[in-house]
């Protein structure tokens, strides 16, 4: 009988979540809704009684809400009560936890970071140590968010953790103490090139817009200040509010930052800057790239409309979509996407289409012109395009080849290996010799980088192969394949300072963790390198933000 609640209980908890969601949504045939409903009604009571094992009711209520929100977009989720606090925590920035990022390795899942003072830095636990026990249970073939949850708990709760590390032939065993975690979301901010201010924004959790604020009048009280960098590279959003928060650091008060619109037209909502700006005038820089997404886009969209400052980069993702929370039933939450928001020139720069949950690129031909307060032109329909496009298209696509390998993660733990100590991370760099090395150590590993002309020379190989022409072709393409290997090679040595800058993130982070991987990579840092000297040329920074047709 008690399993009969169970399932009873349970279904209804299946129920409440589809009610809440079809709710939402006022102009929906209320026939059409109470008919669906019977329908899946019916379907669980058929599976129930008549499956023939025993079926899950959890499972089965979980999967079929999220197979109808994934049928939406990839932002409307259903979140358990079970993952309600690792949510929460993406917005505070505050978990209970050991103080370890992890990531899925070649056959583990991996410590990727441990946070400097945090349990597991502290109890000695380190970059690369694979997971295969928590609290007596095997966790090898866990997902990255199973085990992460897992290691999350209440603060001041012990947690045993068994790992296996490189070079020890049996597996080391930690008992750690949960703390409350707090991640910053400015893990570095520093003087470049003596007058350049560098903050770097990792996230718009809380207080983002207080952290860039201080962190800027803390380089202004103590250094001669001519030119700020925000760096929003890798930054995928957050919270909206502290979008405004932050851009407002450099806005004037009343400055319109974004406007949400969605079907609900008395839910519009236009977001000013509601302080004065810790600084409207100086130079200002941001950087952005591919995975700069919401709220990263917000502030150098706005920026960008208000000609406030330079944008410099390649385009950002593109995501112009507003998700809110809406509480369910025992614990449990919805995301959903409820709007769509405008940046201050007007656009919307949703990047992608949703139907039936497939997405659909916005053609360049349909997005429309509008313009920035000093007359440039820009577009919607495709992320923040950069005022300075920065093309590093083939270093990326070797780069996503050589992470997904794990080969910089594995070159940098050898490294480590052979190097108990290193420099100061604001002193450390890597030589010619070391790049050399870095190169050799790829080809033992048989990596072997194709350019996009070698990927069609084998699409033509294998065709003049099945159409027999391939003995006369042989001598021809022997040649260009040996032509192309000298090109390949080449490519490597064209990026050599960006991948030097990728390295020197990946060593020190085993170092000096987070704030030493980003001081490390200032030297070789091409788009730093590059938006210092923009800042530190006046002429060259304002032409930039002139109309076109302005002389």
């Amino acid at each position: 009988m008690n399993v009969f609640k169970s399932i009873y209980k349970k279904s209804i908890i299946g129920f409440v979540i589809i009610l809440g969601l079809f709710g939402l949504s006022t102009q929906l045939n209320d026939f059409e809704i109470a008919k669906n409903l019977e329908i899946f009604s019916n379907i669980y009571r058929e599976l129930n009684t008549f499956y023939v094992d025993e079926v899950d009711p959890e499972y089965l209520m979980e999967t079929g809400a999220n197979a109808m929100l994934n049928s939406l977009d990839p932002y409307t989720t259903y979140i358990p009560e079970n993952e309600v606090a690792q949510f929460r925590s993406t917005i505070t920035g505050k978990y209970g936890g050991v103080g370890a990022s992890i990531m899925q390795g070649k056959e583990h899942v991996i410590i990727s970071l441990p946070y400097l003072g945090g349990p597991a830095q502290v109890a000695g636990l380190q970059v690369g140590d694979e997971m295969i026990e928590i609290d007596g249970e095997n966790v090898e073939g866990n997902s990255v968010r199973q085990i992460s949850n897992k290691m999350r708990g209440v603060p001041n709760s012990d947690v045993d953790i068994k790992i296996k590390r490189y070079g020890f032939d049996k597996p080391l065993a930690f008992t750690l103490t949960r703390k409350e975690i707090k991640v910053t979301n400015t893990p570095y901010h520093g003087m470049i090139q003596n007058d350049i201010a560098y903050i770097v924004l990792s996230s718009f959790s809380e207080n983002a817009g207080k952290n860039v604020a201080d962190a800027l009048s803390e380089l202004k009280k103590n250094n001669t200040v001519k030119g700020v960098v925000l760096d929003l590279r890798g930054n995928t959003g957050g919270l909206l509010t502290e979008a405004v928060n932050v851009a407002n650091v450099f806005l004037d008060k009343g400055a319109m930052i974004v406007q949400i619109k969605g079907r609900d037209k008395e839910r519009h909502q236009v977001f000013r800057a509601l302080n004065q700006p810790v600084d409207n005038a100086i130079p200002l820089c941001i950087l952005i790239d591919k995975t700069s997404a919401s709220a990263s886009e917000i502030v150098a969209g706005a920026v960008q409309d208000l000609d406030r400052g330079v944008i410099l980069g390649q385009r950002s993702f593109g995501k112009g979509l507003v998700q809110n929370t809406r509480d369910l039933s025992f614990g449990a939450k919805v995301k959903l996407t409820t709007a769509r928001y405008y940046i201050p020139s007007g656009r919307c720069i949703q990047a992608l289409k949703y139907k039936n949950g497939k997405p659909s690129q916005i053609a360049d031909s349909l997005q429309s012109p509008f313009q920035t307060i000093g007359g440039r032109a820009v577009y919607d329909g495709g992320g923040i395009k950069p005022d300075v496009s920065v093309d590093n298209l083939v270093f990326l696509k070797i780069l996503n080849e050589l992470n997904q390998e794990m080969f910089l993660f594995d070159f940098a733990a050898a490294y480590k290996l052979k190097h108990k100590t290193i420099a100061p991370a604001a002193d450390f760099q890597l030589s010619d010799k070391d790049f050399d090395d870095f190169l050799k150590f790829l080809n033992d590993e048989g990596y072997a980088y194709k350019t996009e002309t070698e990927e069609l020379l084998g699409a033509l190989e294998e065709m003049a192969d099945k159409e027999s022409f391939i003995d006369e072709l042989s001598n021809e393409l022997k040649e260009i394949k040996t032509v192309l290997a000298k090109s390949r090679t080449g490519e490597l040595e064209k990026h050599k300072n960006r991948f030097l800058f990728v390295l020197q993130r990946f060593i020190v982070s085993h170092y000096y963790y987070k704030k030493g991987s980003i001081q490390a990579g200032i030297h070789f840092d091409t788009e730093l390198i590059k938006a210092s000297g923009i800042l530190s040329d006046n002429d060259a920074y304002s032409s930039i933000l002139k109309p076109v047709n302005q002389n």
